[in-house]
């Protein structure tokens, strides 16, 4: 008999063993699963950021290059207002005023 109870005892803590290995090999497993998730995120994160500075532009870059365009129309502005002040000066009668068109003859 009292052998009996020693064998479901140790039949039970076999049994509670194999549990506790199983438990502990799942927890493993998870850990494992999770540290590759990890992995992966960590290159999916890094190929971002070596990607991002191909498509996208900084705020200063950005700002820098509105300036240039800004400037340029700028240069290009005056150059008409040179090129139209002397087209107008030209190809007008003397008579033609650019505010109020051609002077009115004197009422009779």
């Amino acid at each position: 008999m009292e052998n009996s109870v020693h064998y479901i005892i140790e039949g039970v803590l076999a049994a509670g063993g194999f549990m506790v290995g199983i438990i502990v090999k799942r927890a493993y497993q998870s850990i494992d699963d999770l540290w590759k998730k990890h992995d992966e995120m960590t290159s999916r994160l890094t190929n971002i950021a070596i990607d991002l500075p191909k498509n996208y532009v900084t705020k200063n870059d950005l700002t820098h290059a509105l300036d240039v365009i800004h400037d340029r129309f700028d240069k290009l502005e005056v150059k008409l207002e040179k090129i139209y002040g002397q087209s107008f000066k030209t190809n007008y009668p003397s008579d033609f005023n650019p505010s109020h068109g051609y002077k009115r003859p004197p009422n009779d």
